[in-house]
């Protein structure tokens, strides 16, 4: 393999950073420089909603640098991310263009499901230990400047990803104003946490078995690690993260900054940090407390080496986004066992047509979670089932999922009951005109599933799907009366047959 570079940019919440990597068969992956600077982006956003210009012009003059840096390295493959504080600004898109004008830095706003997957991608290809703690019970905190995100993995499978508006800076810059009103701000910042904390216990945490907890984060893993290192260990027990719980908490920020070597501006975020995450491992029942400083760069250089298959992956994270999908439509207390039958024979459908559909296995996939996820709008009112199904999935975080993938999903579950392919104007302000077509394509394919389902008895299960002579055949092994189900085929066979110019057609073969 020839030498490559990458430079990964993370315009973050606090501070802007770039890792700049290098590939090559004799040496690996390895990284070669990286380079960061404190600019609080979101102490505008999180206080006022909007980036100030001088903050802007701040932030240009940072990327600028990078520019530079790009240009020493000869580099011209990079990505560019930004999270949430760039995400909820209402000037985002002004600030974009400044940045492009001011640097030809093309930066992309990336959805926070998309953000954290990225970066539990390379927590699991770099933590060693990672497939045994999903095994044995583990919770992932990714705590950013912006917000939380806890992930909660069970017997090897993902079972809860959830994110929280409790981001370190936020929750420094949200009560600043009581800081000199109170001699125990620790107190008021325990209060304020605790009560969003609760509520996610409630709804989320339940009754999962947690035995580890990994804290994210560069400067806690930073401070974790270095402890870790001076006693010769790994992790900590409860016991042993409280007792240095308790001695940052009676530090003052200059001397955390001091002692640790970290900027000043950092150290002020750690308090409101460590109270999130010692809530949070009391709250899971965690009993050794695990540190990694993986973030969104390493996260970009991740999904870069995955897509060009320099290496392969260690862990299945199609499993966590089929397995993530079933949880959610166990919530919103779906027909499992239709839902199940209707992904199968969407499946089996997909694979018979996929020389002809020009879709790809990424669709399949897309295919797969809407057929889980196409019961569940029935939860909020039976009447408008398919429609309520469309709002869900659009606020309901799929790890695993771009915005843009949600947008879809969501429309294919929304256009299965039509009987009329709608017409683009119906979804341009969400997705492009290729997005499009490919919605169709799923949303014509989960029609006929569901159909074949239509009565949730689960009459049809086996099938054999052939092409043949621009006929779609559908053979149903099964001793069971399916006129309805054929009825339903028949209602359903235009949408399909405008689509792929094939006519379903749906047979019966009798167990004997």
């Amino acid at each position: 393999m020839p030498m490559q570079m990458l430079a990964a940019i993370d315009v973050g919440s606090s501070e802007v950073a770039m890792k700049i990597y290098q590939f090559s068969k004799r040496t690996g992956i390895e990284e070669i420089e990286y380079v960061r600077s404190i600019v609080e982006l979101g102490a505008d956003t999180y206080n006022t909603g909007v980036i100030a210009y001088d903050t802007v012009r701040e932030l240009c003059g940072v990327l600028g640098g990078f520019v530079q840096k790009l240009k020493e390295y000869r580099i011209s493959n990079y990505v560019a991310y930004a999270g949430s504080a760039m995400r909820e600004a209402v000037n985002r898109d002004l600030v974009l263009d400044q940045i492009r004008i001011q640097t030809g830095l093309e930066v992309q706003i990336i959805g926070n499901a998309q953000q954290r997957f990225l970066v539990l991608q390379s927590l699991a290809g770099t933590m060693v230990q990672f497939e045994r703690l999903t095994q044995e019970g583990v919770a992932i905190v990714d705590l950013s400047s912006g917000s939380l995100q806890v992930s909660i993995y069970e017997e090897g499978a993902l079972q809860v990803s959830q994110n929280l508006k409790l981001g370190s800076l936020r929750v420094r810059e949200i009560l600043a104003d009581m800081e000199q009103q109170t001699t125990s701000f620790v107190s008021v910042m325990e209060d304020y946490i605790g009560n969003t904390l609760r509520t996610f216990q409630r709804l989320a945490i339940k009754d999962k078995k947690i035995k580890h907890v990994i804290v994210l984060g560069e400067e806690i893993a930073t401070l974790l690690n270095e402890v870790n290192a001076s006693k010769n260990r790994e992790s900590f027990n409860v016991s042993q993260f409280e007792k240095f719980y308790m001695k940052l908490m009676r530090s003052k920020d200059e001397d955390i900054s001091k002692k640790y070597n970290i900027p000043y501006e950092t150290a002020t975020v750690l308090k409101p940090s460590m109270i999130i995450f010692k809530n949070l491992v009391e709250m899971l029942g965690g009993e050794v407390v695990w540190a990694s400083n993986v973030g969104l760069c390493d996260g970009i250089l991740a999904d870069y080496i995955r897509a060009k298959h320099l290496v392969k992956n260690k862990h299945d994270f199609t499993e966590d986004i089929i397995s993530m999908s079933r949880q959610v439509a166990r919530h919103y207390e779906s027909d499992m066992d239709h839902t199940n039958n209707v992904e199968a024979l969407s499946l089996a459908i997909f694979d018979s047509i996929k020389k002809i559909s020009g879709l790809s296995p990424r669709d399949r996939l897309i295919l797969q979670a809407a057929s889980i996820l196409h019961d569940c709008g029935k939860y909020v009112n039976m009447m408008h089932g398919t429609d309520n199904a469309y709002y869900l999935v659009l606020n309901t975080e799929i790890i695993g999922f771009s915005e843009d993938e949600k947008h879809i999903i969501a429309n294919v579950i929304r256009f299965n009951s039509n009987g009329e392919v709608p017409e683009y104007t119906e979804v341009a302000s969400e997705m492009s005109h290729m997005s499009y077509v490919r919605m169709l394509k799923m949303a014509a394919i989960l029609r006929l599933a569901n159909g074949m389902d239509r009565s949730h008895l689960q009459r049809i299960q086996n099938v054999r799907v052939t092409v043949k002579d621009a006929e779609l055949k559908i053979m149903a092994n099964t001793i069971y009366d399916i006129t309805l189900e054929q009825g339903m085929m028949e209602t359903r066979a235009n949408f399909f047959e405008q689509i792929y110019g094939l006519r379903p057609v749906l047979r019966q073969k009798r167990r004997v």
